[in-house]
């Protein structure tokens, strides 16, 4: 796990509203203050979809960021700030698994939890901060640090500028 400032707000902020820049993660848990508090869950709704439509989501119980992007952004949108945010995105199946095979990692698919990034806005800071979950106890450290490095190379390919903390 590390942590991450986000030195460059605008643009990252341009990127995670405009651009595509989180598109293909999925969206586990958000939460934005502006005049109230909204929170955004990221598990589908079972009871919305009907039989064709869930049967087309296949195994995914999360939303992908491109999907809850444009009520996230209709809450931001203006000429204020949010008071504060908090998103929180997880690596999608099909990247997880790419992921562990590019690097061959020696961890199992069916013991990762996921693989995180927190993004928390709060008085004027940015904070990303990297995380994995494991679904059974693993002593190797390897899947971690890749994750990590894979965050910090992520913004460096997005163009968003990154301070350790």
């Amino acid at each position: 796990m590390i942590g991450l400032s986000i030195l460059d707000i605008k643009n990252f902020m341009a990127g995670i509203l405009n651009g595509t820049m989180f598109d293909k993660f999925y969206l586990r848990d958000g939460e934005i203050q502006t005049f109230t508090e909204f929170h955004l869950g990221g598990y589908l709704n079972r009871p919305y979809f009907d039989s064709e439509e869930w049967e087309a989501l296949g195994e995914r119980e999360l939303c992908f960021w491109s999907e809850v992007k444009p009520f996230a952004f209709q809450l931001i949108k203006g000429h204020k700030l949010p008071v504060r945010f908090k998103l929180v995105f997880q690596l999608s199946v099909e990247n997880t698994r790419w992921l562990l095979e590019r690097h061959k990692l020696p961890v199992r698919i069916e013991d990762i939890g996921g693989l995180f990034m927190n993004i928390t806005y709060d008085h004027q800071k940015l904070i990303c901060t990297s995380g994995v979950s494991y679904k059974t106890f693993i002593m190797d450290k390897t899947l971690e640090q890749c994750w990590d490095d894979t965050v910090c190379q992520y913004f460096k390919q997005n163009h968003i500028t990154v301070e350790r903390m």
